[in-house]
């Protein structure tokens, strides 16, 4: 069997990286979705560009979960949100109401940052800045 070089080694990685975003990838944007599949049906000996690993990257930030901020659970931050949300305009009102609807204990980032933000500017909470430590992943 041929040795595999480290480029070709992290393209692998990549490709898995991908496949695993891609198991659940309901919170992806269509063109997201798309480009992560196209992305895995590359020829097996491509190797991806450093352009496309910090695309990955961005991807797998953007999907981190928080179970809560500041020693506030998803849930606490949701029914305060809730009791100010008409004091917001309205697709505030909206996305609050809708992760109502789903019942959720956890949040991607994108919706954790805008549920301390408006927490912290609508609700009048005292959070910490959502400023979430995010790793750097050398394997992709």
């Amino acid at each position: 069997m041929p040795r595999l070089s480290k480029d070709q080694i992290r393209a692998n990685q990549f490709r898995s990286r991908a496949a695993e975003v891609l198991e659940d990838s309901d919170w992806l944007d269509e063109g997201v979705r798309h480009w992560l599949e196209k992305q895995i049906r590359r020829e097996p000996d491509y190797i991806y560009t450093e352009n496309e690993h910090a695309a990955l990257q961005r991807i797998i930030v953007a999907g981190m979960l928080f179970d809560g901020w500041d020693g506030y659970t998803v849930h606490e931050l949701l029914a305060a949100a809730s009791r100010y949300k008409a004091d917001g305009n309205y697709e505030d009102e909206q996305e609050i109401n809708e992760l109502q609807s789903r019942n959720v204990d956890q949040l991607r980032l994108g919706e954790m940052a805008h549920l301390v933000a408006f927490c912290r500017n609508v609700a009048g909470l005292s959070l910490k800045r959502f400023e979430p430590v995010v790793p750097e992943d050398r394997t992709i």
